[in-house]
């Protein structure tokens, strides 16, 4: 074998290497970029342990009837129709919410967010009265209370007295212990209601229990509801407001 037949064996051989290592680093990056995506409804969020479960852009992982139910601007917009929840899918115990809403146009009607209630069966016509459910009303800090036989006003404890400007954007952080039976609320970093369950560990009564169950964002009347930057952290590591200064 002469000089010139070696040194062209050499040459192929360093090309050939260099193409196998581009591949192979190509191969890497294309793995990398079609990893599994992260679910829109799981994204993680500016709060730490929440995850956001609603991504202004579909209704994944919600029951919300078209009837009421839209998105417009990145919202979950409730107005007229027969629905008067759109609600997860999944049901939800002990529980950390952050949400931003507001009333747009007001029209005497306020906003709301329910839970430990019974699953509705329909969702063109969900169950409200007489379901179970504990209200809570940003920003003005009402309370709701939808056990039977009738429902009406639940007492609580008022820390801060809330805004009754529905108008404008609110942020309202709800920390709730369904083993306790306890519920802490802010708005825009301010604590202004607690709430203790009489009988926290009662689960059958249906005139008293506390069950583990769908998180409803409520259209009450003839206003239009609108909810946004919707977080969720399943069973809080920590017993303290995130949104509170």
């Amino acid at each position: 074998m002469n000089n010139k037949t070696r040194i062209a064996i050499i040459v192929a051989s360093v090309l050939a290497s260099g193409v196998l290592s581009r591949d192979g680093a190509g191969g890497d990056d294309e793995q990398d970029k079609s990893g599994p995506p992260t679910a829109p409804d799981r994204q993680a969020g500016p709060y730490p342990g929440c995850v956001k479960i609603f991504d202004g852009k579909s209704f994944e992982g919600w029951e919300a009837d078209p009837s009421t139910w839209s998105i417009a601007d990145g919202t979950m917009r409730g107005v007229g129709g027969t629905s008067r929840l759109a609600y997860t899918t999944a049901d939800h115990g002990s529980f950390r919410l952050i949400f931003t809403a507001r009333m747009n146009p007001v029209n005497g009607d306020h906003l709301g967010v329910l839970f430990w209630g019974d699953r509705p069966k329909d969702p063109s016509k969900p169950k409200i009265d007489n379901a179970g459910w504990i209200q809570f009303m940003p920003p003005h800090g009402a309370m709701w209370d939808y056990h039977p036989p009738r429902h009406h006003n639940l007492s609580h404890e008022t820390l801060a007295q809330g805004s009754r400007d529905f108008t404008r954007w609110c942020t309202t952080e709800l920390l709730c212990n369904l083993e306790k039976g306890t519920m802490r609320a802010a708005v825009d970093g301010v604590e202004i209601s607690r709430y203790s369950h009489r009988d926290a560990g009662e689960r059958k009564d249906p005139e008293r229990r506390i069950i583990p169950g769908p998180i409803g964002m409520f259209r009450h009347g003839s206003g239009a509801s609108e909810y946004k930057d919707i977080y969720l952290e399943d069973n809080p590591r920590e017993d303290k407001l995130l949104t509170v200064r």
